[in-house]
C-alpha cells in the first residue's frame, strides 16, 4: 500500500511538473514584442455640461466630449474623448476615455487620469497617463500604457471659440500573436 501511495505522489507531481512546463513555454507565445505607438491630436470641445460647486470660488465640476483627429506618421484617424472634471480656476483633475478610430474600420480605446496646471507664463498645460484597454480590427486585443502632455490654444466660449488643444501621445504596447 506504501509503495502505491508513492507511485501516485511522483505521478501526480511528474504531471504537474509538465503542466508548469508547458504553460512556461505557452506564456511568451501569446504576445508579440512591445511595440512604441505615438501620435498627436487636436481637438475641441463638442459638448460640455458643468455645475458650479460652492466651496471656493472658481470651483467646477463637469463633464466634457471632445472631437478632433489624431495624426501618427503614416495615417490620420478620428478621435473622440470623454471626460470628467473638477477644477478650481481651471486647475485640478480629469480622467476619462479615448477612441481612435481609421479609416479601415479598427479602433483603439485608452482610459487615462491627468490634471491641469499652469505654466509660470500662465499657458494652461495638460498632462495624463493611461492604458489601452480595448481594440477591434488591427488592434484587437491590444494591452499597454501611453502619457500625454499638451496644452490649450484657444479658450471654450459660447459664440467664438470651442476650447481647441493640441497633444501629443507616447505609449507603448502589445497585440496577441495571430
Amino acid at each position: 500500500m506504501e509503495g502505491t501511495v508513492m507511485v501516485t505522489i511522483k505521478r501526480n507531481w511528474g504531471i504537474i511538473g509538465i503542466l508548469l512546463i508547458a504553460a512556461l513555454l505557452l506564456v511568451p507565445a501569446t504576445q508579440a514584442k512591445a511595440e512604441t505607438m505615438k501620435y498627436k491630436y487636436t481637438s475641441q470641445v463638442t459638448k460640455l455640461e458643468y455645475v458650479l460647486f460652492p466651496d471656493v470660488k472658481g470651483h467646477v465640476v463637469g463633464l466634457l466630449e471632445r472631437r478632433g483627429v489624431a495624426i501618427f506618421e503614416n495615417e490620420v484617424a478620428a478621435l473622440k474623448l470623454q471626460l470628467r472634471f473638477d477644477y478650481i480656476k481651471k486647475q485640478g483633475p480629469w480622467d476619462g476615455y479615448m477612441q481612435i478610430t481609421f479609416k479601415d474600420g479598427s479602433t483603439f480605446t485608452q482610459k487615462f487620469k491627468g490634471a491641469s496646471s499652469f505654466a509660470p507664463d500662465g499657458e494652461r498645460l495638460l498632462k495624463a497617463k493611461g492604458e489601452y484597454i480595448k481594440g477591434t480590427g488591427r488592434f484587437e486585443g491590444i494591452k499597454g500604457e501611453f502619457s500625454l502632455t499638451g496644452r490649450d490654444i484657444t479658450p471654450n466660449t459660447k459664440d467664438k471659440t470651442k476650447g481647441d488643444n493640441w497633444m501629443e501621445v507616447t505609449g507603448t504596447y502589445t497585440l496577441p500573436k495571430k
